[in-house]
């Protein structure tokens, strides 16, 4: 008779990576992973990098920007991290998901990898310990954190997985070449999402004073260790190191200044409410045996330190850092609880440990538990829609591709990066705009306008390996102009419904004037959306009258 041995840790392992999962985007993608749109994205960054990964891979690389999101801007560079953008498209090609279902499922994938990495590095020191820690992980979607996935920093929150990839790396030095891991893992964050680069280089030089004061000499084999990383981690990012230095570094030339707030939801120390005394603990403790908790002591320490660094510099950075606080932190909380009971309990066994953990994600699951921070339900289709979505799939796959389209008003288009699906140079009437000439009672030729696109790298172009000119700076002054003569363009597009009826009214109203000339006709609708193509841009294509 064949006995099968029941291994609880990887049992519990595999349930915990389930429900994280669940409770990350099981919830939020309608426990589905495929869509007919771009589901449960809450805000213009996520549509930010769903286009950029599906333009990608509608070009088959990252050598150049589509012009749609530089402006019109031709010829510009790929310029962002790419790493996350090439993951998503390569898991698109490999499951036959689309782009935008792909990229958004790698961030809450690389999310629950995080946790059980640090459980890994915890386990090191004390089972225990990583088995009462890891529920803590589960606060990602707690309070603002989970905005950090449904809003759009996926950068940071991948970037932080290769981040705690780094710690990882720095407990287990003594592999035979671990530096082939450094150095892979800080060039991956550095494709990622770059400021994870300067804080694991941070954590790097404490963790090298710390080895050589506990050690009482200074580490040769861990200074060569860390310099054939640095060469690796040089030779894998150089490509897109030269285009940071000379894009971003002139561009977004950063600066060390104090900022206490944020414009994104956050979360702060006290928000882990009872969980902040056994985090104090946890400090307490683990610098009491800091010779054989090192890692994951200096990793949560140092993260707390540089989570705060918005007080002394970091800015934004800082509060970013904070979207994968609860794993960067668990370790202090487990270790805190840990030490407190084994004061009362002198015969600790593992199954104490697998009991207490369980009970732990119950109470952060459970919102009605006071003085506990809690998981907090997040169901939304998003801002997309199938009707929406089908208009933007028209016009990417039935325009000219240098025809121009401008969008009327429409509730979700604040979010200005969704209208890149269109795929096309795009313009939008400025909801002041707007207003003015409904209260005006004005029908006019030109609006107030703007031309959205990512205009914070400048839509670069090379002159050479070395220098860059920067095409959005070159545009034409008509083009970047806030007054837009709607004749002009190839395509208008109108919203048939809106929270403001007047908006919706004045948008067919607009519609029906165009419509009247015969080179300007509809070649699209449904039930939310009207398409019209004018056939003759740049004639006088609706007259300027009162209403």
């Amino acid at each position: 008779m064949i006995q099968i041995k029941l291994d609880l840790e990887k049992v519990f392992l595999v349930l915990f990576f389930g429900v994280f999962l669940l409770l990350g985007n099981g919830f939020l993608f309608g426990h589905r992973l495929q869509h007919d749109y771009p589901y449960a994205y809450l805000a213009s960054d996520a549509f930010q990098h769903q286009t950029r990964a599906q333009g990608i891979k509608d070009a088959g690389s990252y050598k150049n920007e589509p012009s749609y999101i530089v402006m019109g801007v031709q010829n510009a560079v790929g310029y962002y991290p790419p790493a996350l953008y090439h993951l998503g498209v390569i898991l698109s090609y490999v499951s036959g998901l689309e782009v935008y279902d792909t990229i958004y499922f790698l961030v809450f994938f690389f999310a629950a990898v995080a946790s059980l990495v640090m459980y890994f590095i915890i386990k090191q020191f004390n089972k225990n310990v990583a088995l009462i820690s890891l529920p803590v992980s589960l606060l990602v979607f707690s309070g603002g954190l989970y905005t950090g996935f449904a809003w759009g920093h996926w950068p940071t929150i991948a970037s932080q997985f290769f981040l705690i990839c780094v710690f990882w790396y720095s407990s287990r030095t003594d592999l035979n070449k671990s530096y082939i891991f450094l150095g892979i893992f800080t060039a991956a964050t550095f494709m990622t999402h770059t400021s994870e680069t300067v804080f694991a280089a941070i954590y790097l030089v404490l963790f090298f004073i710390a080895s050589s004061i506990i050690n009482k000499k200074i580490g040769l084999s861990l200074t060569k260790n860390f310099i054939f990383g640095a060469i690796i981690a040089l030779i894998a990012v150089f490509h897109y190191l030269v285009i940071f230095r000379y894009v971003w570094g002139v561009r977004q030339t950063f600066e060390f200044a104090v900022s206490k707030t944020w414009d994104n939801p956050t979360m702060y120390l006290s928000d882990f409410k009872l969980l902040l005394l056994f985090m104090a603990a946890g400090i307490i403790f683990s610098l009491l045996s800091i010779r054989k908790s090192l890692v994951p002591a200096l990793a949560s320490i140092s993260m707390i330190i540089i989570g705060n660094g918005n007080y002394f510099g970091f800015r934004e950075k800082a509060f970013q850092l904070r979207f994968l606080w609860p794993v960067f932190l668990s370790f202090l909380i487990g270790f805190g609880i840990y030490q407190l009971l084994k004061f009362l309990i002198k015969e600790w066994k593992t199954s104490y440990s697998i009991v207490l953990s369980v009970a732990m994600a119950v109470l952060i699951i459970t919102p009605a538990v006071p003085l506990m921070p809690h998981y907090r339900l997040l169901e939304s289709s998003g801002l997309m829609d199938s009707l929406h979505w089908e208009s933007f799939s028209w016009l990417a796959k039935n325009t000219e591709k240098g025809a121009k389209i401008y969008f009327f008003y429409g509730d979700i288009y604040s979010q200005d990066a969704l209208l890149r699906n269109s795929k096309r140079m795009h313009y939008q009437i400025t909801p002041e705009g707007m207003v003015d000439a409904i209260q005006k009672k004005e029908i006019r030729r030109v609006y107030d306008s703007e031309l959205p696109g990512d205009g914070g790298g400048g839509g670069p172009y090379r002159k050479s390996f070395f220098s860059f000119g920067f095409g959005i700076d070159e545009l034409p002054k008509d083009v970047r102009s806030p007054k837009q003569d709607i004749c002009k363009f190839n395509y208008l597009v109108f919203d048939r419904a809106a929270s403001q009826q007047a908006f919706a009214q004045y948008n067919l109203l607009v519609a029906s004037e165009l419509a009247k000339k015969e080179y300007i006709h509809p070649v699209f609708e449904n039930n939310y959306v009207v398409i019209l193509k004018n056939n003759n841009p740049g004639a006088d294509c609706i007259e300027q009258r009162n209403f």
